[in-house]
């Protein structure tokens, strides 16, 4: 009861930020899996390592953990970054900590976190085994990759898309879209692979653009542009409005309208008839986010 109440308190969430309906169910079959992942898990203390925000707003994938009562930090290179996240997490009335820091030798002790995840980055990083040690590193329970799917149909017409835009490709590398580059890793260092799936699986392809994207550009702003120094593989592109422009946003909304309470009914309809009940065989191809979940091998938790 608890998990189906934080559930429909995010779900208001899902349409404030004008992201589009394809970032809004992701959004929402991502919170149906965590809530899942948190309660058979035992999941308290979680760090996302880096928090990005990719096609979506920065620093608010791990709003979920914090509604299901987790304590939460939330870790970025970029000062302008997390001052963002922290703005729209004051708004939503969600507490988390913002630390900068690396996603190599970062700021954390050994064994701190219940679990240490993070979303789509692992496809962008240059040295990826140097992440996930240092995932390892600090959690001291389990780590959880999503990563994009290479196999969706979408994938070659998003590729084609920014082809025809003459727009260099800015989604990490292809090559690194595979479970199994991640599960390889894993099984190098110190931790064991618990389980793969892939959550995501909506009625369309994973193109990853917005409509309104292929008409005009909006007015945004680079959320590192404090961070010239940092060289990082994570995706610049991503852009977002001016803090003040977000959080007026969020002050005005009050509630889903009547389109997008229906739009919010389809996607309970689709993911409990659909999406949950699907195979892996069926998954493999049209989810749009593989995942691993991976435990920390050790004689005992610390």
């Amino acid at each position: 009861m608890r998990n189906r109440k934080v559930i429909e308190e995010l779900g208001k969430y899902l349409f404030i930020f004008d992201e589009g309906y394809g970032t809004a169910y992701e959004r929402y079959a991502l919170n149906r899996f965590i809530s899942q992942l948190v309660k058979k898990y035992d999941i308290l203390k979680v760090l996302e390592l880096p928090a990005n925000g990719v096609m979506g707003i920065p620093g608010i994938k791990s709003l979920i953990f914090a509604e299901l009562g987790c304590e939460v930090t939330v870790a970025h290179p970029s000062r302008v970054f997390l001052e963002t996240a922290k703005g729209i997490w004051d708004v939503l009335g969600l507490d988390a900590h913002f630390i900068k820091s690396n996603w190599i030798n970062s700021e954390f002790g050994d064994n701190t976190f219940d679990l240490v995840w993070n979303f789509c980055v692992f496809e962008h990083f240059y040295d990826p085994k140097r992440v996930i040690q240092e995932m390892v590193r600090v959690t001291r329970r389990y780590l959880f990759i999503e990563i994009q799917n290479i196999l969706n149909p979408g994938f070659p017409l998003h590729r084609f898309y920014h082809w025809v835009r003459r727009e260099p490709w800015d989604h990490g590398s292809p090559s690194k879209m595979k479970l199994s580059s991640i599960t390889t890793i894993i099984n190098e260092l110190n931790a064991t692979t618990v389980e793969t799936g892939a959550t995501d699986m909506p009625p369309w392809p994973d193109i990853n653009i917005k409509v309104t994207e292929m008409a005009s550009k909006k007015a945004s702003v680079p959320i590192w542009n404090d961070e010239t120094e940092i060289t990082c593989d994570l995706r610049p592109a991503v852009k977002i409005k001016p803090l003040p422009s977000i959080i007026n946003d969020i002050r005005k909304f009050e509630k889903c309208s009547g389109k997008e309470e229906i739009i919010l009914q389809l996607f309970l309809l689709w993911y409990h008839l659909v999406e949950s009940k699907a195979p892996h065989s069926i998954k493999k191809f049209l989810a749009h986010h593989p995942y691993v979940l991976a435990e920390k091998r050790s004689s005992k938790w610390r």
